[in-house]
């Protein structure tokens, strides 16, 4: 978090590019949450929507520029290979931005691929107890047919 704070207080990363990448890496995760709220960022900061649907398709080839490109590409490959891109790809990141820039580039696809893993694994969480509600619920109706049928059965052979 620190990291994070420093990379948006140094100003080397605009709000727009800076929610480029953050939409470039919850593409791969797939994170409902973190799509909705940075999609509204970005739409606030200015990127356009055609934009933001190119790169939440995985197209940012077509989405952003040749400078935006490279960290784009490497914020994807972040997400795609579990926070393990390779040090080649993180050398090329410095290459092309600095080590600066490239820090603070990395700062937000940390942040936003914890924000994936906490919204993903929330929704894991739910659908989890959804379905252990789901099969209780199947119990419960289970039971109160088996014990309906055996009152049933027992009034047939105890009229009362």
């Amino acid at each position: 978090m620190p990291r994070l704070v420093r990379a948006k207080r140094a100003d080397r990363v605009s709000e727009q590019f800076a929610e480029k990448i953050m939409l470039a890496v919850t593409a791969v995760n797939e994170c409902q949450y973190c799509t909705r709220y940075h999609t509204d960022l970005a739409r606030e900061t200015g990127v356009d929507r055609e934009t933001i649907a190119q790169i939440l398709e995985n197209d940012v080839g077509s989405a952003v520029d040749d400078g935006e490109l490279p960290a784009l590409q490497f914020a994807q490959r972040y997400a795609e290979t579990d926070e393990n891109p390779g040090p080649d790809a993180l050398a090329a990141l410095r290459d092309e931005y600095g080590r600066d820039t490239a820090a603070d580039i990395l700062a937000f696809i940390r942040a936003i691929y914890f924000g994936n893993l906490l919204g993903n694994t929330y929704d894991a969480v739910r659908f989890a107890l959804a379905k252990r509600a789901q099969a209780g619920r199947r119990c419960l109706r289970s039971a109160s047919a088996r014990i309906t049928r055996t009152v049933e059965l027992l009034r047939e052979r105890c009229p009362v």
